[in-house]
């Protein structure tokens, strides 16, 4: 049985900007990474280095960018499919019928024994690994072994759109709202108990993305390149408000399939993953959420009077309450329409 015991942290692992354009692969044949440079000597190597472990059909799934020309004309042997969406967030989700379309795609591809897919976003972080974990459910993956497949090859991945893969899948297969339910729960409970923290890695990508553009300037001096100076001229706030956000509209979202477990069904769940809902978002949301607006602010939590911490625990829990009770009672009147 897994243990979903919640760290006390969110995972950093080593070196994010190393694993952003490295070809992962997270099943027989199915790879995952970040894109290709934008500059016409890098946009090569990189591609050689997916030509080198076999790629045959490309997945892009950036709504802002491809690079449909450049592997056309290097590799015209390699299917490109083009199925940009946005990266908004959890906040936001995707749509199903993104799912689809990649999703068939990919195992018509993998239906040939001797194709390899390569399916990539801007980071490799968010939409290209959950795009891969609708794929893994559709070969049959379960819910906790197709997020542990991906995040086992793939450290830096997020994977922050599995819930809406689950949704797809479960429509796909026509499951009943309960069967959605408890899948979706599951993934909640994993994705929490395994955290990484994507302020962090994002931030470590977006560093090494602007030392790249001064490389390709010619502006950037030779030799080991001090990380903290490049850190501080990236907009860390902005980066770290945008995490913030995604992070606490998804833990309403979380919070709610919890409470909505509670009503329908809650009993029936494991007992590694069935702790009452107010203690799971009070011991994992909320300190997740408290340590990343101390960072926004630039200080430690550790450095703060005992006081002042459990008066922010109070607030963000007060507010993450409020917002499941509004979502709850839309859900009434929707209901009553």
């Amino acid at each position: 049985m897994n243990d979903l015991t919640p760290p006390t942290t969110a995972h950093r692992p080593d070196d994010p900007a190393a694993w952003w354009r490295r070809p992962c692969e997270v099943a027989d044949r199915l790879y995952v990474s970040g894109d290709l440079p934008t500059d016409p000597i890098g946009s090569q190597r990189g591609l050689a280095i997916w030509l080198e472990v076999g790629i045959t059909h490309v997945v892009d799934l950036r709504g802002e960018w491809n690079s449909d020309d450049v592997v056309a004309a290097a590799a015209p042997h390699v299917v490109y499919h083009h199925l940009g969406t946005h990266d908004d967030g959890a906040a936001h989700g995707q749509a199903k019928g993104w799912f689809t379309e990649g999703v068939d795609a990919i195992t018509e591809a993998l239906a040939d024994p001797d194709a390899r897919v390569m399916v990539h976003c801007h980071m490799g972080v968010n939409r290209a690994p959950s795009m891969a974990y609708a794929v893994l459910l559709e070969l049959g993956h379960g819910i906790e072994e197709g997020l542990e497949a991906i995040r086992a090859a793939r450290p830096i991945a997020g994977i922050e759109y599995a819930g809406d893969a689950i949704r797809w899948h479960a429509d796909r297969r026509s499951w009943t709202i309960d069967e959605e339910r408890d899948a979706v729960r599951r993934a909640n409970a994993w994705r929490l108990a395994n955290p990484v923290d994507l302020g962090w890695i994002i931030s470590k990508i977006r560093t090494a993305e602007d030392v790249v553009d001064h490389l390709d300037e010619g502006v950037l001096p030779s030799g080991d390149v001090d990380w903290d100076a490049e850190m501080a001229d990236l907009p860390a706030g902005e980066i770290l408000a945008e995490v913030a956000q995604d992070r606490a509209v998804e833990a309403v979202r979380q919070w709610a399939d919890l409470r909505i477990a509670d009503m329908d069904g809650f009993e029936s769940l494991p007992e590694e993953i069935r702790p009452d809902p107010d203690t799971r978002i009070g011991d994992l949301v909320v300190p997740g959420i408290v340590d990343g607006l101390c960072r926004l602010l630039g200080v430690s939590p550790e450095d703060l009077d005992r006081a002042v911490v459990e008066g922010l625990h109070e607030q963000v829990e007060g507010c993450l309450v409020q917002g499941v009770h509004i979502g709850f009672a839309a859900m009434a009147s929707e209901e009553e329409v």
